[in-house]
């Protein structure tokens, strides 16, 4: 149940409490009206009993039962509501009403009602009294009173269900309307991202928990924007200012190095140093690239790029890479596949992932590279045998700086510095794509891209109504 959405939970949360209230309610009812009605009739028979035992006090001669006339005569002042009986003395029958139908009333304990079957009565409640030697049973039929409880437990048995469905609909209306607002939030919430931080969520200008919780979050978006801000020109300030002293070092380091005049021992350690120098420029060049992702202004153009002359070039030369360590490559590409965008940063694009393909694959594996294309998109896989990326990892290491456990998952995070697969997706969004870690056979790791297909439509809109041989 807590997967399911707020509105609903609260509406069944609702229709449940609800539920059970009106049961409750009906039963508490149900069950109070029963007792009401039952001391009523508890009431009538012992005011029934004492006025036929007064009646029976009241006579100056002792009663023939057999007569009856002297018994009606007894019983001239009381108006009998219920059949009654007559023991005199307690034990023996002496006198039973007609309405009895000469069946005799159970015996039970004086003053305490009780009820009990008489003749074809299923049940009825009985008084019993004793006083003087004589035994007085007085019954009233409860049928009446069990139809109408009958009749009440079918109603309530409708209502609850009528009561259930209106509080579902009633609540489900309620509440969409009450997580309106949340939703809009929502929608708005979705809407930023790192290149849309000046959006903001919408206020109603009510003053109510919603209100105050989207100023709160506008307050925090502002300081997220201040900081994002801050954080992407420091980025790409750095990186710019780094450029010029790295190349005035790369450039003196090879100059030295080509005069011809150093020890082994500082040839060696120059050499050194220039492989770290050009490891730092690689970093502060995707540090650029990705600060100019950040700000939107990563341009790739909109050149036609031959995807599959430029992916079957790459892999020409990786091919001599991966036999070295005695890694198969196979190639299976779709024949001119076209697209938009640029040739340099694609390049970069499928040599990154290649080059990983390779670096990271176990001795004797294999790496494939796999072009295909749907209605609307060009699609690229590149596999890889080798250690496969835990779940937990899968989305993560496309993060900035991430590093997982295994070696596999951290070579994949660019060489080591973390940032390699991150501008692989810059550069494929750029181009109006999407870069994923597919699923695939046990022992694989599958990389695929996809981009935008370049059409004859396009060309003719993007460069006139020239043919595309002639537009390349």
């Amino acid at each position: 149940m807590t997967n399911r959405p707020l509105r609903t939970r609260l509406t069944l949360w609702t229709v449940l409490v609800g539920g059970l209230s009106v049961a409750l309610f009906g039963a508490i009812v149900g069950f109070t009206l029963r007792s009401v009605m039952l001391r009523q009739f508890e009431a009538t028979l012992r005011q029934e009993a004492e006025s036929l035992i007064e009646a029976l006090e009241r006579s100056a001669q002792p009663v023939n039962w057999s007569s009856q006339v002297q018994v009606a005569q007894v019983f001239s002042t009381v108006i009998t509501l219920y059949p009654f009986e007559v023991e005199q003395p307690p034990g023996k029958s002496v006198y039973r009403t007609r309405r009895l139908g000469g069946a005799s009333i159970p015996g039970g304990i004086d003053g305490i009602p009780y009820t009990a079957k008489i003749g074809a009565i299923e049940a009825a409640r009985i008084l019993q009294v004793t006083r003087e030697g004589i035994r007085l049973r007085v019954a009233v039929d409860l049928s009446p009173l069990q139809r109408w409880e009958a009749s009440m437990w079918w109603t309530y048995a409708l209502i609850v269900p009528a009561a259930v469905v209106l509080l579902s609909a009633g609540g489900s209306w309620l509440y969409r309307q009450a997580m309106k607002p949340v939703d809009e939030i929502a929608a708005a919430a979705d809407r930023i991202t790192a290149e849309r931080l000046d959006q903001r969520l919408p206020v109603s200008g009510v003053r109510d928990e919603i209100g105050r919780l989207t100023e709160v979050l506008n307050r925090m978006i502002n300081r997220l924007q201040g900081s994002f801000e801050q954080a992407r020109r420091f980025s790409a300030d750095a990186s710019h200012e780094l450029k010029t002293p790295l190349t005035i070092l790369r450039g003196e380091l090879e100059s030295v190095l080509h005069s011809g005049e150093l020890p082994d021992v500082a040839e060696k350690a120059l050499l050194d140093l220039l492989d770290e120098t050009g490891r730092l420029e690689h970093i502060v060049e995707g540090l650029l690239l990705l600060s100019q992702a950040d700000s939107g202004r990563l341009q790739v153009g909109e050149d036609v790029v031959g995807l599959t002359d430029l992916i079957e070039e790459l892999t020409d030369d990786l091919e001599i890479l991966a036999e070295r360590d005695g890694i198969t490559a196979e190639l299976k590409v779709a024949p001119a596949v076209l697209v938009n965008g640029s040739a340099q940063f694609l390049r970069q694009l499928v040599l990154n992932l290649c080059d990983n393909a390779i670096k990271y694959n176990r001795s004797g594996g294999k790496v494939r590279c796999e072009l295909s294309t749907t209605q609307e998109m060009a699609v690229v896989r590149i596999s890889n045998t080798g250690d496969e990326i835990s779940p937990e990892h899968r989305e993560r290491i496309f993060d900035r700086f991430y590093r997982a456990e295994s070696s596999r998952a951290r070579a994949l995070s660019g060489g080591g510095q973390g940032l390699g697969l991150s501008i692989c997706r810059e550069i494929v969004r750029a181009h109006g794509g999407s870069l994923t870690i597919e699923p695939s056979e046990p022992g694989w790791n599958v990389f695929q891209f996809t981009l935008p297909l370049h059409t004859v439509q396009t060309a003719q809109e993007d460069r006139g109504t020239l043919p595309i041989a002639a537009q390349l």
